[in-house]
């Protein structure tokens, strides 16, 4: 894990000149880990409108109903305001620096940079729904936590390969040595596949974890259902992070 996090430091700093320009990613990534980690707030509120339906009177019922596609509008938008502001990020970060680059390294500077701010809000995203777990059931949270840790721990180990495979490939192509498309692509995507099956098998313990809680009565079942999302939600953020690290590794390499 801690090779993910140097060479995400690293490219934050190379690609970002400026603190202006690092604290408004920054702050567009916790955006975008907000707007995600919302639909768990959305999963309870339609959770607790479906178990509680018979209860509620006709009036109360629109204005929650309402509330809640309002709410879901919302986060929709936002989500559509942070892929869009963040070009215009990038493009006055590049325009700011002083490093003269090639339209190559270029066009791989901006893969980076998404790529980058993709996992920073993965990163965010996953820490926001581990102290979610911890506050429905400490239990539950400190063992996702730890299977989570597992997870980054053995992923960072595949990007460290891969950083090396996408250098050596990078090195071919500037000494103009033929290498097959089918390597190239058969590296990255296999290393994100092996990476996405790590997710899954943390998903299955966990969901085993989470029903034998609910069988013992320690986690209710509205809080049981919204942690079922929770977990949907970090097994996406774990797979797409897992395939967004090999994209990094092949654009960080090609870009130097």
């Amino acid at each position: 894990m801690k090779v993910i996090l140097w060479n995400l430091r690293k490219s934050l700093l190379e690609l970002f000149p400026n603190n202006k320009l690092r604290l408004i990613l920054i702050s567009l990534s916790l955006l975008a880990a907000s707007i995600s980690v919302s639909e768990l707030l959305v999963a309870k509120f339609f959770t607790e409108i479906i178990l509680h339906e018979g209860e509620l009177s006709n009036q109360e019922l629109i204005f929650f109903v309402v509330f809640f596609f309002l709410f879901y509008g919302l986060t929709r938008a936002g989500q559509f305001f942070q892929r869009i502001y963040r070009l215009r990020v990038f493009e006055k970060a590049f325009k700011a620096s002083d490093s003269e680059v090639t339209n190559f390294q270029d066009n791989w500077r901006w893969s980076l940079a998404i790529e980058l701010t993709n996992i920073l809000a993965t990163l965010t995203q996953l820490g926001v729904v581990v102290l979610f777990f911890i506050y429905f059931n400490p239990v539950f949270g400190l063992v996702d936590l730890i299977i989570v840790l597992i997870v980054l721990q053995l992923v960072g180990r595949i990007f460290a390969k891969q950083i090396k495979e996408q250098r050596n490939f990078a090195n071919a192509r500037k000494l103009k040595k033929k290498v097959s498309p089918a390597d190239k692509f058969r590296t990255r995507i296999k290393s994100g596949e092996v990476g996405i099956l790590y997710s899954g098998v943390a998903m299955i313990i966990l969901l085993g974890l989470l029903l034998y809680l609910s069988y013992q009565g320690e986690i209710s079942p509205a809080n049981t259902v919204v942690l079922f999302f929770g977990l949907r939600l970090q097994n996406s953020g774990l797979s797409s992070m897992s395939t967004s690290l090999m994209r990094f590794a092949r654009a960080r390499t090609h870009s130097e």
